[in-house]
This record gives C-alpha cells, structure tokens and sequence, in this order.
C-alpha cells in the first residue's frame, strides 16, 4: 500500500523520530545506564534511532514499571512493535492507547496505517475520521484520508483534493503539501 510507510512515518514523529528496518539480533553498541526518568526516555529513543528494537522495549519497561501511567511511553512501544512487524501487538497497543486516551490522535493515524497496509481501508478511513473529529487541526489526517480517498476499486479523486486543500489550510507553510496539492490540480485538470 502506498500510504503506508508516509502515515507511520510522519505519525510517529509526532511523538518521536523513528525509522523502519528488521530486527537487530543484539545490541551493538554500549549505552550508559540511565541516571532518571528523562535520560531513559533520551537512551529510549537513541535505541529506536539506532533500530536496536528489543533493548528499547527492555528500557520501556523498566520506564513504563516506573511510571505507568506515561502516555509518550506506552505510544512508543507501539510504534516499536509495528516496526519490528508484529502487528497483532501493535495493533492491541494502540487500541488500548486509544481507549486510555481518546484525546490523542496520533495513535489513530498509526493504527490506521496497519490497517490500509492489511487492506482494511474502511476501518483506517474510520479510525481518521475519528481523529480529525477529535482534533479538527490535525492536517496530517486530513492528507492521510486525501491518500485514502485515492485508494480502492473506485479512488475519489475530487475527495483527495478537498482533503489534500484541508491540511494545506492548516499547514500553509508545508512546501511538500503545496507541491503534492498544485501537482494534484495540475493531475486533475488534464
């Protein structure tokens, strides 16, 4: 599926920066012990960064035994476990994200991205939805349904471009979504 690795990517780095790759078969290289709670959170994302997926959930959950309640925690142990390709979990984790915290909507994006990649593309067009519902400011949402709204048997190709407009709207400033919405015009006129 072709929005899949754009909705992962650009939804994760909301809450951090991560990149996809297999799985490491060990640790390469010796991380310092973490002194508090904001340098396990720092070794945390060095790990992700670094693709070292089990060591990163290994300081997750000493983080997350720590301090349970922490939101930015538990969403990044989802996105590890969608990077390393075990979807079910992933797929748990975000919905129980979702449940805990039905305010945020990253997670909604990133589940969404699950499952456009199995071809579910009602439940991701539901779980986006459900997102910019939530926060109507959320323009990546808004550019994941105009991807969405090209997906299918029948691609809506007037429907992309008033979503495509939508997160332009509120991402003026983005130079990629104003060349992806003028090339869609250009698209659309031929």
């Amino acid at each position: 599926m072709k929005i899949l690795p754009k909705i992962l990517a650009i939804g994760a780095a909301a809450f951090m920066a991560c990149a996809a790759a297999s799985l490491p078969a060990q640790a390469s290289v010796e991380y310092e012990e973490p002194r508090n709670e904001a340098q396990r959170i720092t070794l945390i994302d060095q790990l992700i960064d670094d693709k070292e997926w089990r060591e990163a959930l290994k300081h997750i959950a000493i983080a997350l035994k720590e301090n349970p309640h922490n939101a930015q925690l538990k969403f990044k142990r989802a996105v590890v476990y969608t990077r390393m390709g075990d979807r079910p979990t992933a797929k748990r984790l975000f919905r129980e994200f979702i449940d805990r915290y039905p305010e945020v909507v990253e997670p909604y994006n990133n589940l969404a991205a699950i499952y456009a990649s199995e071809g579910n593309l009602e439940a991701a067009r539901d779980l986006l939805t459900q997102a910019v519902t939530i926060n109507p400011n959320f323009a990546l949402g808004f550019e994941n349904l105009g991807d969405l709204a090209l997906e299918g048997k029948r691609p809506d190709k007037r429907a992309a471009l008033r979503y495509y407009e939508k997160a332009l709207s509120l991402t003026p400033k983005d130079r990629r979504l104003t060349r992806k919405v003028e090339n869609f015009k250009k698209q659309l006129q031929k």
